[in-house]
């Protein structure tokens, strides 16, 4: 009798939910407390129309929980929904969420508390699609894919208090008229953003106005971005010691702003090649000493190269080659 109940108490609920061919409107809801507990749920084919979104809803409160959410997939489900939403709730340890989503007006919403969770989305076609990311504590991952145009990506990683961390976030967009923003707070943070420009334009397969953000806060963090495409913008901000950032362009008009400030020994390199015509690289290092700042421009017309640097020991090397008319480069230094 004791053995039996000892298994009734250790058992794993496990939760399986098929939706195929709904209309809309069309809900899930799933609760489940405790640990060690599974999730899957399907939406697959879900009816075009314009009524109310298919939702799915997760909420797991407890350690090593896993949820699996497919919403159908763009380019293996002729039907999908116009407007899908994903909202998946984790409490506690080693927790991880993966959402599929294919269609239009997609919202995917993932909060997750606790330490070693892992998060990632694959969203495959459509537009307008919003992705949100939080990650409480420490030592938590997200990954996310989205493809085509006007999507958002929002990330957001803190850790209990700027000596700890160690969060990761990669992502990779190919899109346009798109936009990524990731906060991250604690200490050894990492994000990788690669960001694609792609529309319709046979004339310009780069796409346009891509924004990439990342806003780290506490020492030893790394940002790396790469964008490809025209009227891009970079814009990376760091607070506090020892943090790196790499910011690389290709492409025609596109900016890249990099501020690392209030901390020594930061290190910053930019760099915008394949004809850098009417772009723009600023970088801003304040209130801090020994920081190196590196900024390359390439093919370079009516390009700019901005550097300023406050404080003892820093140092600054600008590079632009394939000069021509209009191209400037500005460095000012002070302690």
């Amino acid at each position: 009798m004791a053995l039996a109940m000892g298994s009734f108490v250790m058992a794993q609920n496990s939760s399986e939910i098929n939706q195929q061919n709904a209309t809309d409107g069309a809900s899930v809801n799933v609760n489940q407390a405790g640990n060690a507990n599974s999730s899957l749920v399907d939406q697959i084919g879900v009816a075009e129309g314009g009524g109310n979104a298919t939702t799915v809803k997760i909420k797991q409160d407890g350690s090593g929980n896993k949820s699996t959410v497919d919403q159908g997939d763009i380019w293996n489900n002729g039907a999908t929904s116009l407007g899908v939403k994903t909202d998946v709730f984790q409490q506690g340890r080693d927790n991880k969420s993966l959402v599929k989503q294919g269609g239009k007006v997609s919202t995917t919403d993932i909060d997750q508390k606790g330490d070693d969770n892992n998060s990632k989305v694959d969203v495959q076609g459509g537009y307008k699609n919003s992705i949100k990311v939080v990650q409480n504590d420490d030592d938590n991952r997200s990954t996310i894919w989205q493809s085509w145009s006007n999507n958002e990506i929002y990330v957001n990683q803190s850790g209990d208090n700027a000596n700890n961390g160690a969060n990761n976030s990669k992502i990779r967009q190919v899109s346009a008229s798109s936009k990524i923003d990731i906060d991250q707070v604690g200490r050894r943070n990492y994000s990788d953003v690669n960001q694609f420009g792609a529309n319709n334009d046979i004339n310009d397969p780069n796409g346009t106005l891509l924004l990439a953000k990342v806003n780290q806060y506490g020492m030893d963090n790394k940002s790396v971005i790469s964008q490809e495409g025209t009227s891009g913008i970079i814009s990376t901000v760091q607070n506090g010691n020892g943090n790196y950032s790499s910011n690389v362009q290709a492409g025609l008009g596109n900016v890249a702003y990099t501020t690392q400030k209030n901390g020594n020994d930061n290190r910053s390199y930019t760099s915008q090649d394949a004809m850098s015509s009417m772009s723009e690289i600023k970088v801003l290092q304040q209130n801090g000493n020994g920081n190196v700042s590196r900024a390359n421009q390439m093919s370079a017309v009516d390009a700019t190269i901005m550097v300023t640097q406050n404080g003892n020991g820093n140092h600054s090397l600008v590079n632009q080659t394939a000069v021509s008319n209009g191209t400037t480069a500005v460095v000012m230094q002070s302690n």
